[in-house]
């Protein structure tokens, strides 16, 4: 699973569903956006969530929310950028994810986030440890094989891979951080 010849510089962390529970404040948005024009959906937005998500493929998730707006015929609270910054507002951190950047820190490697524009500014809640924030791995400037990316998507995981880059699950960061190598830094006087 791990090449123990293979140096780690940077480990990078997936933001959507791995740092941050997005699901979670689309689905309250919406549902917040259904309620406010009459409809009270069952799910608690779970539906409206994954329409928002399909809308926003390629557009971002602003867009998403006008569209949706739009084809329920919504009258109220359709301003796509007001949506945004309430989803932004309601993300948290997903459990775990703090002790798990705080091992990343810990180990000496450049630690870095992967978010589109749009899901960046949920990163605040990290407290701005990440050197970096790049919209896809590919953006990263180091060497593919010097870097582990960090996600629960296990497509991204395999995308990444077929990039020449290293990716575990947040679960096996520990043993992956222990298991390749660090590299050897200078001092300089």
């Amino acid at each position: 699973m791990y090449a123990a010849a293979a140096m780690i510089e940077v480990v990078a962390f997936g933001c959507r569903g791995t740092l941050v529970d997005w699901a979670g404040a689309i689905e309250a948005v919406a549902y917040e956006m259904a309620r406010r024009n009459g409809e009270s959906p069952l799910d608690r937005g779970g539906m409206l969530r994954r329409r928002v998500e399909a809308l926003a493929v390629g557009h971002g998730l602003a867009h998403g929310f006008e569209q949706l707006a739009r084809e329920r015929r919504y009258r109220v609270g359709t301003d796509g950028d007001e949506r945004l910054a309430a989803a932004v507002a309601l993300a948290r951190p997903l459990p775990g994810t703090r002790e798990a950047v705080a091992l990343a820190l810990g180990s000496g490697r450049r630690v870095l986030a992967v978010s589109r524009g749009e899901q960046s500014e949920a990163l605040s809640l990290f407290g701005g440890v990440f050197e970096e924030v790049v919209t896809h791995p590919t953006e990263i400037d180091a060497d593919p094989d010097s870097i582990l990316l960090v996600s629960s998507a296990r497509w991204r995981r395999a995308e990444v891979r077929c990039a020449g880059m290293h990716a575990v699950a947040p679960r096996a960061l520990a043993q992956a951080l222990a298991t390749y190598s660090v590299p050897a830094t200078l001092s300089v006087p």
